[in-house]
């Protein structure tokens, strides 16, 4: 009996071992489940929330990758200084990698792109807070190109509660206007992200991400000598202030360094994620104008604040999330020439995002709904011309993201969005009229003072062949908004091809 007894034991307890072992099996998730959880928002990813490297290796499966992708955009509600179409090729690479406890993470990209009919705009970004740009009274189309680089560097831990991350990013730009008479411009942009991360008690931990930035733009534009068409120079320095005049040749260079900081905190449960996260940032730029003597022109202050709060409940087959994230941005123009601060602009957000899934892992079907309303707020004040642009404005889109596992090779995925956004309030005054006030400010007021919809739809397939270990991906993207009371509106659309080895 006893001889019966222990064999019956081993047999139960060989048995609890081996369904142990196939319930393990079952609930590993493969690589590509790791980044459909990833690409479909299912878990809390710290690293996309807070910037911090040390986290890049809690969801990124240790894979390298490859994408094509092409992008069209056209439309006449947009901003005034940007492109009426624009066609945009990019290729990319990277993944992620440990190698002996070191962990280490990569992005390269190279885009080529070509803008059309772009007027009142020779610099990088023209809507980039600096009021200190510059612009022709022609236009054309131009030709850019831009490389991209992030490489992360996360080293074993310092100590069994300590970690330490290094996140390093380089971007290069140029462009020029194909028609005379042809400005172009050079951007570089290199910044630094250490990072901490320190366990405490209870799955709690507490971290900080810092970046130092250091931005150099250089324009230029060129000798002119076309007597049938003169073409003028404005120098904007604010919303409704410029000079202008004819050239021959000029030379403009803005230096900006960015300081930014972010503290967070993380609590992590049996079922649940919370995380809780502030920023405050500071900007400086300092714009200089001339060939053999160059002179600074203005200085530009930016001030940032944030904060996010992210609770996600349940795990990467059933669960719910609610993010909510919060934004003020204040920027401070001072004129040398007026040898005061001349204008002035402000940028608060609120955004809530709701979302809630399910995933059934009999018939491999996943139902995602997600709700995001939102509120906006911008202010351009220009004391020079006495112009103000104002504009309050909510926004409610909704979500549902469906995908199908059709086998183990073939997986497909569809997305629609649609919403409303709405104007609770706007002004718009000033007390001169000018080219740049008719042209550009105008413009821009009715661009933001506009209620409009929202239609967006994805659809995209994921593909194992049998015998390989790569899983090609395609998808296509339509976004669109506008189809206002003019019956103007803008649509964006993609073509992506990726290959995940």
């Amino acid at each position: 009996m006893v001889f019966l007894s222990k064999k019956i034991t081993k047999r139960i307890v060989f048995l609890l071992c081996i369904t142990a072992f196939n319930q393990a099996v079952i609930a590993q998730k493969s690589v590509l489940d790791s980044i459909l959880i990833l690409r479909d928002n299912r878990s809390l990813d710290v690293y996309s929330f807070t910037n911090n490297v040390v986290y890049v290796e809690e969801l990124r499966p240790e894979i390298g990758f490859a994408t094509a992708n092409y992008k069209n955009t056209f439309g006449e509600f947009r901003q005034p200084m940007h492109a009426t179409s624009s066609n945009q090729y990019n290729l990319a690479t990277g993944g992620f990698k440990k190698i002996n406890n070191w962990g280490y993470n990569g992005y390269f990209s190279y885009q080529k792109s070509f803008e059309n009919d772009v007027s009142w705009n020779g610099v990088y970004n023209a809507y980039d807070d600096n009021p200190f740009i510059w612009a022709d009274s022609s236009k054309g189309d131009w030709q850019k190109d831009e490389i991209k680089a992030i490489i992360g560097i996360i080293p074993p831990k310092i100590t069994n509660k300590l970690s330490a991350g290094l996140q390093i990013e380089y971007m290069i730009s140029s462009g020029a206007r194909l028609s005379e008479p042809k400005p172009f411009y050079r951007f570089r942009n290199i910044g630094l992200q250490p990072a901490l991360s320190y366990q405490l008690p209870n799955n709690q931990a507490l971290g900080i991400t810092g970046t130092i930035g250091f931005v150099v733009e250089e324009n230029e534009l060129g000798f002119y000598n076309n007597i049938n068409n003169n073409v003028l120079l404005y120098r904007i320095r604010g919303y409704g202030t410029f000079s202008k005049s004819p050239f021959v040749s000029g030379e403009r260079k803005r230096v900006q360094n960015d300081v930014m900081g972010t503290i967070h905190y993380r609590k992590t449960g049996k079922d649940y994620q919370f995380l809780i996260a502030a920023n405050t940032s500071q900007r400086n730029d300092d714009v200089t104008e001339g060939v053999a003597l160059p002179q600074s022109t203005g200085f530009f202050t930016g001030v940032g604040f944030g904060g996010l709060l992210s609770f996600y409940k349940g795990n990467s087959n059933k669960g719910k999330s609610i993010k909510a994230r919060g934004n003020i941005k204040n920027g401070y123009a001072d004129d040398v020439i007026f040898g005061a601060q001349s204008a002035s602009s402000s940028f608060q957000d609120i955004d809530i995002k709701a979302s809630t899934w399910s995933f059934n892992e009999n018939n491999k079907t996943l139902w995602q709904f997600t709700i995001s309303p939102s509120y906006h707020f911008i202010d351009n004040t220009d004391q020079a011309t006495r112009t103000q642009l104002t504009a309050s404005k909510v926004q409610i889109t909704g979500e549902i993201n469906y995908r199908k596992q059709l086998n183990s090779h073939l997986n497909l995925n569809a997305t629609v969005e649609t919403g409303y956004h709405y104007v609770l309030d706007d002004s718009f005054t000033n007390k001169t009229n000018n080219t740049i006030i008719r042209n550009l400010i105008v413009p821009n007021y009715l661009f933001y003072a506009s209620n409009f919809m929202i239609a967006n739809a994805k659809f995209g397939v994921d593909f194992t062949p049998k015998n390989s270990v790569m899983t090609h991906t395609i998808f296509i993207t339509n976004q669109s908004q506008g189809f206002t009371k003019s019956g103007i509106s803008r649509t964006n659309i993609q073509f992506n091809y990726s290959i995940i080895f």
